[in-house]
């Protein structure tokens, strides 16, 4: 970590932290251990710009993926981030829905005693093999089809998929820890990866659609098992599943990195200059409760970090800024604090921002 300066060299109000100085401790005390052990946390940065609020999402993303993390970012310019089902279909737009499937599928091979044989030993011609022809749908994952699977092992294609089956239900519907319907959703992705005809493309792409907030006829999620939409009464568990299962399916966990900048324009500029979201002051309250809702599951939440960004005007704005909403302000004021210190630990830090002074 950088160097501080000695404590006689500090001015009044601290000396605030550096980008590069906080990335380095996330990485180290929260990447690479707290999140990593199954922990959770919402951590608020105050920025001195727009460079460092850019500086601190790039380099937050790299470390994430460095570490194996799926990083998701949430931007209130162009999501929605007063509805939380909104800042869920923004998340699940960026996962790779179908390598999760993937990684899935193969763990319940590995856990039938069937573990996925390299393309190379698939028998010339099967499914998923080099050269083979077109299969049915839906489309092959590298010879992650039963038939593929049980063609390189001589087994009975049926059987095969029975205990494949039978180690995927366990893992994903015997997990009460999941959202019901979370569970359901990632089971006929999985299902549809095995190529065993019972789940097509059709369905599989309205349980993609439905996980991403896409206009899905309720009717084409019926065969799935799945009766409503995803909303505001069930998207925060629905984040809280995907950041849950992660971990059991090769990555280390989610982290987040929401961007609140555009709560600070009060303003609309005119028409033609009109850019993505904004926010009245009762969808920056909604908002604000978002974040605070999702501070106070943090003891239900497991494997993921949330980094939520804001300017130095919502610090101190009593119109639109925390100062409004005192709920989520109460809990990331940092009132009692070393005066010439920053301690990376509070909820609330400042990146590259000149403090107030403490009289």
């Amino acid at each position: 970590m950088t160097t501080r300066p000695p404590e006689g060299e500090l001015p009044i109000g601290g000396a605030g932290l550096g980008v590069d100085e906080y990335l380095e401790f996330l990485h180290k005390e929260y990447l690479a251990d707290f999140i990593r052990r199954g922990g959770a946390s919402v951590k608020v940065a105050v920025v001195g710009g727009d460079q460092v609020a850019e500086r601190l999402h790039a380099g937050l993303a790299a470390a994430a993926r460095a570490e194996g993390y799926l990083f998701a970012a949430v931007d209130a310019a162009s999501d929605r981030v007063h509805l939380v089902d909104q800042v869920f279909f923004a998340v699940a737009r960026q996962v790779d829905w179908h390598a999760l499937a993937t990684s899935a599928v193969r763990a319940a091979y590995d856990a039938a005693a069937f573990p996925v044989p390299d393309a190379d030993a698939l028998a010339p011609g099967a499914p998923g093999a080099p050269g083979a022809p077109g299969l049915a749908q839906p489309e092959p994952s590298g010879g992650l089809t039963v038939p593929a699977v049980a063609a390189a092992y001589d087994v009975n294609p049926r059987e095969l998929y029975r205990s494949v089956r039978r180690q995927l239900e366990q893992a994903l519907l015997g997990d009460t820890g999941l959202a019901h319907e979370f569970r359901l959703a990632m089971l006929r992705l999985c299902q549809a990866e095995l190529g065993a005809g019972d789940v097509d493309v059709v369905e599989r792409d309205a349980v993609l659609g439905w996980l991403r907030g896409e206009r899905v006829p309720l009717p084409a999620l019926r065969s799935a098992l799945i009766y409503g939409r995803i909303g505001r009464h069930n998207a925060r568990s629905l984040l809280a599943s995907l950041a849950r299962w992660l971990p059991t399916v090769g990555t280390a966990g989610l982290v987040i990195g929401f961007d609140l900048a555009r709560l600070a324009v009060g303003r609309r500029p005119p028409v033609e200059q009109r850019e993505g979201v904004y926010y009245s002051k009762a969808a920056v309250l909604d908002a604000y409760e978002v974040v605070r809702q999702l501070i106070d599951a943090t003891d239900s939440l497991s494997s993921v970090l949330m980094a939520v960004v804001m300017p130095p005007e919502l610090v101190t704005d009593e119109v639109r800024g925390l100062p409004a909403y005192s709920a989520l302000q109460l809990r990331v004021a940092d009132e009692v604090r070393d005066r010439r210190r920053t301690n990376p630990y509070a909820a609330l830090v400042r990146l590259d921002v000149r403090l107030e002074v403490i009289r």
